[in-house]
């Protein structure tokens, strides 16, 4: 008793799907390219976090994202695009982590004189009108 075409004996036929071609399918690793040497760029996440905590956080959020976007793009073989990512990163980073410096300093120098007030102003004698 036969339901229908059986195909040839032997598991899978000769019309079927068969073993992918010599060198896979696709174009391989970026488009054709290969990897440059020494892997992905430098992604300057810690100088945009710290951007982040700095005056101007809105410079520290769009650092973050392209750091965020460097090592997905190379991992998906757009290394012109990460490289970009990664210069871009870093500018943002470097704009955010001296505005971070500065913003330290400046409240370092606040707290000092305002230590240095509380005790000029608890060592002066009091004065009554």
């Amino acid at each position: 008793m036969s339901y229908g075409h059986q195909g040839p004996a032997g598991g899978y036929g000769t019309g079927g799907y068969g073993p992918p071609p010599p060198g896979g399918y696709g174009q391989g690793p970026g488009y054709g390219q290969m990897p440059p040497a020494g892997g992905p760029p430098k992604n300057y996440l810690v100088w945009n976090i710290l951007g982040i905590l700095s005056c101007i956080p809105l410079l520290g959020i769009i650092g973050l994202v392209f750091s965020l976007q460097i090592n997905s793009k190379w991992e998906m073989g757009d290394y012109a695009g990460a490289e970009g990512a990664a210069k871009t990163a870093k500018i943002l980073g470097i704009i955010g982590l001296i505005l971070f410096i500065i913003g330290a300093v400046v409240a370092a120098i606040y707290v000092i004189l305002f230590i240095v007030a509380m005790v000029l102003a608890a060592s002066a004698p009091p004065t009554y009108y």
